[in-house]
């Protein structure tokens, strides 16, 4: 079977594995639902990472009216996330580093089977993953805003 290279409007598409096998505009429907949550779910799983990675950064600079200078001043970018220095902060922190890490492979995974569910070249699909993006970046804005 030779797989188009352009967009089309059919209900017939198979996305991701052989057995999600779209056969029919009831089919289409349920399975561009189901692309559209799971874009919805990246979208909420990019916020939640930043908020995650905004609780881990050092200490902001001091402001222009404090006596240090700026040479004085490691800037925020080279300082790395260290480790605390007690064992329970550590265990804290490492635990914390595994929640960052899974978050980011989560994160891969869907934005690689996204990409892939858009190159079954179905409209209604790719609109289904546009759909959801907008959709995901309406409601996960405003809790990046509250962070």
């Amino acid at each position: 079977m030779m797989m188009s290279m352009h967009f089309t409007a059919s209900s017939r598409v198979t996305l991701l594995f052989e057995f999600w096998d779209v056969n029919g505009p009831a089919g289409m429907v349920v399975s561009v639902l189901v692309v559209l949550l799971m874009t919805v779910f990246y979208e909420l799983l990019k916020i939640w990472k930043v908020s995650l990675d905004s609780r881990s950064k050092p200490p902001s600079l001091p402001d222009s009216s404090s006596r240090t200078t700026l040479v004085e001043t490691v800037s925020e970018s080279s300082v790395p996330p260290a480790p605390p220095q007690h064992s329970s902060s550590n265990k804290r922190w490492f635990l914390f580093h595994v929640l960052q890490t899974a978050i980011h492979v989560v994160q891969v995974v869907l934005s690689y089977m996204l990409m892939l569910c858009i190159m079954s070249y179905s409209v209604w699909i790719f609109l289904g993953v546009v759909v959801g993006s907008a959709i995901g970046y309406f409601v996960a804005y405003p809790l990046l805003i509250r962070l």
